[in-house]
């Protein structure tokens, strides 16, 4: 392609698939039981599911049935990625219907596991594991990396990247939830995981 069109080919930055949610480390109770068409989709319609944080992954396994090449289990109703076989072919993220799939790059530091919205009053009734929304990763990452948009917090992962690991991962050890933001260890973050689901 390069050739084709007469520009260089930059060099490819490997990725994978990573599920922003921490349900089953947060122990997210199911507010209803559904009764409907076994898809994620479907059960997404009724009230944005049937667990009581509505950010949350669903359970009924949509992307592992989209990924073509086999690299999500489901364990206890959620997806687990392996990375040794995730090929980041963005199937599972156009899948999610609730958007918690994301491409990250491999040779990333920090990632966040949660999708909330919520304020810290509804997440700490509903998930150990959820984001409280307390800015503190924010304020102690020397990167300004970390922001919250439209309710939502994010890494800029160039921003943390560029910076490299001298900041020492301030952002992970301001986080008041263990499971919230994590080093993006993928092997091992993949056996823990398949562990606690």
């Amino acid at each position: 392609m390069a050739e084709i069109t007469g520009k260089g080919a930059g060099a490819v930055e490997e990725m994978v698939a990573v599920v922003r949610c921490s349900r089953i480390q947060g122990k997210v109770h199911l507010k209803y039981n559904y009764i409907g068409h076994g898809t994620c989709s479907g059960a997404h319609l009724a009230f944005g599911g049937p667990l009581d944080c509505q950010y949350g992954c669903v359970g009924f396994g949509e992307c592992a049935e989209a990924c073509p090449f086999d690299a999500i289990t489901m364990v206890n109703d959620f997806p687990v990625v392996d990375p040794d076989e995730c090929v980041a072919c963005g199937t599972c993220v156009s899948a999610c219907p609730k958007g918690i799939i994301k491409l990250v790059p491999k040779a990333n530091r920090v990632i966040i596991r949660c999708s909330t919205a919520d304020s810290a009053k509804v997440t700490k009734a509903i998930c150990k594991a959820g984001c409280i929304h307390d800015k503190a990763c924010i304020k102690k990452c020397p990167a300004e990396a970390i922001s919250e948009v439209r309710g939502v917090v994010n890494i800029d992962q160039e921003k943390c990247m560029e910076y490299g690991p001298a900041c020492e991962e301030k952002c992970i050890a301001a986080c008041k939830k263990v499971h919230c933001l994590q080093p993006l260890s993928l092997e091992e973050t993949y056996k823990q995981l398949k562990q606690a689901a």
